[in-house]
């Protein structure tokens, strides 16, 4: 793990006292993952922040409801972290959030029949760590098993082009069909939330390799044990407040005031107007439009969806590990809570699921949880809750044209967002990254 950029608490009061000697209000616009990250970077400087976010509680995309059904507070999506996600995990580290995800020793993938393969860390070093759980497993042929190894090997030493899809590369590197099919193509439309003919060959490239070859613990998954509101937006809110910054919600940004090429104010709704030093806007780029700024290239992005599916069972259900399942829509099964029966499905690269009515959805969401667990199939279903993110993720094929840096052309106007020019696809990592960036490159134009 990184070593954090972030001061302990204990030190929160002195850089109250810093803040007076930095005299400069930045606004962040936004409190999804990118605006909590960079807020954080600047308050922890000592520089004093106002985190403005228009919905009633941070998290963006990242956040929880209350079913008042059960009187459980629901993820509207899983969200999970890969050992690989270095910034996200220090982050969450720093927020005193790590202690509430669990990250597994085993990942396992569920094929057609209801065969498994089990990936878990042997103590060889990397490159090799996974190769014999690979090799010990009968859900490859022993063919398969070889080639996977030699081609894993070759994708360290073969860039593919800007334009290539990851499927023409994984043809070029000879990946036999099976193997994409039931281990390659899975970790592809969880990294990418897009499937292999559609997504950029160059990061799938990097999430292949960054979940399965560099480091030997890249390839964990990490789940939360608690909601997502919880280990995200509530410690976020209470990290800063502990360094006297102020964090408002349902403050919606109607426009961002711009004379003499420097942002002057923000305009919130009420016609309050906010003076501010420096703005870093951590929203997606039709929100920059609807503020009366450039999208800087993020019009051209396109982008996909993701739907969840909250099953609740008529009785308490068993445990089960989380679990990736081959050929279905919905790609990942959690349980949630097995007391009350409730169990999550989510499906990325999920446009067949987009129009699709809620009893199909959840249809299908079942099929894919009792492949997993299989004694569900006796279980009648009480009720279930579909969520559909239709602007998810963006598409990595030729994105990074049109992903900007942190510096806008405007001197104190900054971006940060997932979908900006990070290197990482659409992920928590990526909105960590961009909200770091943001605040570094804050602080340089302050210096």
């Amino acid at each position: 793990m990184a070593e954090s950029r972030y001061r302990s608490q204990g030190s929160a009061e002195v850089e109250a006292q810093r803040r007076a000697a930095i005299p400069v209000t930045v606004a962040v616009v936004g409190g999804g993952v990118a605006g909590i990250s960079c807020a954080c970077e600047l308050a922890d400087a000592g520089i004093g922040v106002v985190l403005l976010e228009s919905q009633k509680h941070l998290g963006g995309r990242v956040s929880s409801f209350q079913d008042h059904a059960s009187g459980l507070i629901l993820d509207n999506c899983q969200h999970v972290l890969l050992g690989c996600c270095h910034e996200a995990i220090d982050f969450l580290s720093r927020l005193g959030s790590l202690c509430q995800i669990d990250f597994a020793d085993t990942t396992s993938i569920i094929g057609n029949l209801g065969e498994k393969l089990r990936i878990s860390c042997s103590p060889l070093p990397a490159p090799f760590h996974l190769l014999p759980s690979i090799l010990a497993t009968g859900y490859l042929l022993t063919s398969e098993k070889f080639t996977l190894s030699r081609m894993l090997m070759s994708m360290m030493l073969h860039s593919p082009g800007k334009t290539t899809t990851a499927s023409d590369y994984l043809k070029a590197l000879s990946c036999p069909e099976g193997v994409t099919e039931r281990l390659i193509e899975p970790v592809i439309v969880s990294a990418l939330n897009e499937r292999a003919g559609e997504a950029s060959a160059k990061y799938a490239r990097m999430a292949l390799l960054e979940a399965l070859v560099k480091s030997r613990d890249g390839y964990r998954l990490g789940v939360p044990k608690t909601p997502q509101s919880q280990w995200l937006g509530e410690a976020a809110k209470q990290f800063l407040s502990d360094r006297e910054c102020e964090v408002r919600t349902g403050a919606k940004v109607k426009y961002v005031q711009i004379s003499d090429g420097r942002v002057r104010a923000v305009e919130l709704a009420g016609e309050e107007m906010l003076k501010v030093d420096y703005c870093v806007c951590a929203v997606p780029p039709d929100n920059l439009v609807k503020m009366g700024l450039e999208p800087w290239g993020g019009e051209r992005l396109v982008w996909r969806p993701i739907v969840s599916a909250h099953l609740f069972y008529e009785e308490p259900v068993p445990e089960f590990e989380p679990a990736c399942v081959v050929n279905e829509p919905f790609q990942w099964v959690f349980c949630k809570h097995a007391d009350v029966g409730y169990v999550q499905a989510v499906a990325s690269a999920a446009e067949d699921l987009i129009n699709k009515n809620k009893d199909e959805t959840l249809e299908l969401a079942r099929r894919a949880v009792e492949k997993v667990e299989p004694v569900l199939t006796k279980v009648a279903l009480k009720r279930g809750i579909v969520y559909k993110g239709r602007r998810a993720t963006f598409s990595t094929l030729a994105c990074d044209a049109h992903r900007p840096p942190a510096q806008t052309p405007v001197r104190n106007l900054f971006l940060a967002g997932d979908w900006t020019d990070t290197h990482w696809p659409a992920t928590i990592e990526s909105a960590v990254r961009s909200g770091h960036a943001a605040a570094r490159t804050v602080m340089m134009s302050i210096q």
